[in-house]
């Protein structure tokens, strides 16, 4: 594998001028990813590209100890994201994951203690039949240690899953929307007293915490996906790898180059385009700019379906930055996606 990720990452790195502002290691359990691994691949980075902004590593808490912390350091990884999901073990035993709460603690300040300034703590939300006060406690907690970034996901329930069926066949509940909402109102309430700034549905950070990776990607910014199931976009299109680890290794061993590696492409067109800036733009504390949506993409929403716009102005789904810019009110972030589809730009 290290191999074929290696060869990948040479060939796509041919011929590049542009600048690499951002990597991130992550879709999987790169944290199990030998140190002398990854270091290879940061050299090589580093060989195609040395102005890198951010560099961030996806870790369990139950493999992160002092050395990898040390190494990860010292090849240049600058934020953790660490997977706690709960610190609730009857939860984290459900979900079949093998750290506890005290773990999960544990691996944060072991972070922080080895020198990194930038930790995301990762937290899910919308667990059925979970009372109120369990979340209360995760969020307390998670704030108490020494993150300045906190990234929070309503619990998605995949239907070829084992919970996926469960549900289907009535074996287990799911939250109800009413607690889902109420459960959001808390995690926003309870950041905000926390000195945290709401600056994506999803995320939230201490000054200076915002993620470079995350908001390049909500801004469009094209990325190259590299290994199993990665996905990437190059500006126009999107791509993605075979999932599957013994039928990549095999694809890019008997490439010749870059061009010989199967991919599934997703063709845009432009409206494609635009309705993906829009729903993630209108995900964020900046909101989407009416102009530049019109320069970029030639369509500008206010006047593309008149209707629809003035409908969100109106009832204050859509409020107005001193910027010209426009961004959905925080208490409506939740229906943020319902919200941008009324926008989106359908060809006939």
């Amino acid at each position: 594998m290290e191999e074929a990720l290696m060869r990948e990452l040479l060939w796509r790195g041919t011929g590049v001028s542009e600048e690499i502002s951002t990597v991130y290691f992550g879709g999987g359990t790169p944290s199990l990813f030998r140190e002398e691994g990854l270091e290879r691949m940061m050299h090589a980075i580093q060989s195609i590209s040395n102005t890198k902004k951010e560099v961030t590593l996806e870790a369990n808490p139950e493999d992160i100890t002092s050395e990898k912390l040390d190494a990860w350091l010292k090849m240049g990884v600058t934020r953790l994201s660490i997977g706690v999901q709960t610190f609730d073990d009857s939860i984290l035993s459900w979900m079949n994951r093998a750290h506890t709460g005290d773990t999960a603690e544990t691996a944060i300040r072991m972070a922080a203690e080895a020198g990194f300034q930038h930790i995301t703590g990762d937290l899910i939300y919308g667990l059925p039949d979970r009372p109120a006060p369990a979340w209360e406690r995760d969020i307390d907690r998670m704030l108490d240690l020494p993150i300045d970034h906190l990234s929070a996901y309503i619990l998605t329930i995949e239907p070829k899953t084992a919970l996926g069926h469960q549900v289907k066949q009535g074996k287990q509940n799911t939250a109800s929307d009413e607690a889902v909402v109420a459960a959001y109102q808390t995690l926003c309430s309870r950041t905000q007293t926390a000195g945290f700034e709401h600056y994506e549905v999803s995320n939230f950070a201490r000054p200076g915490g915002h993620a470079t990776h995350n908001r390049n990607y909500w801004k469009g910014v094209p990325f190259w996906g590299i290994g199993p199931g990665a996905h990437g976009f190059d500006g126009t299109n999107r791509y993605a790898h075979v999932s599957n680890n013994r039928r990549y290794v095999k694809a890019i061993q008997q490439a010749t180059s870059l061009l010989d590696v199967p991919l599934e492409v997703d063709v845009l067109q432009t409206s494609d385009r635009f309705n993906e800036r829009v729903m993630t733009g209108l995900r964020t504390m900046e909101g989407i700019n009416p102009e530049q949506l019109h320069a970029v993409y030639g369509r500008d929403p206010r006047t593309a379906d008149a209707q629809a716009w003035q409908s969100a102005v109106l009832k204050r789904e859509l409020i107005q930055l001193p910027n010209g810019s426009f961004r959905i009110p925080e208490d409506n972030w939740l229906f943020a996606d319902a919200i941008a589809s009324e926008l989106f730009w359908v060809n006939d």
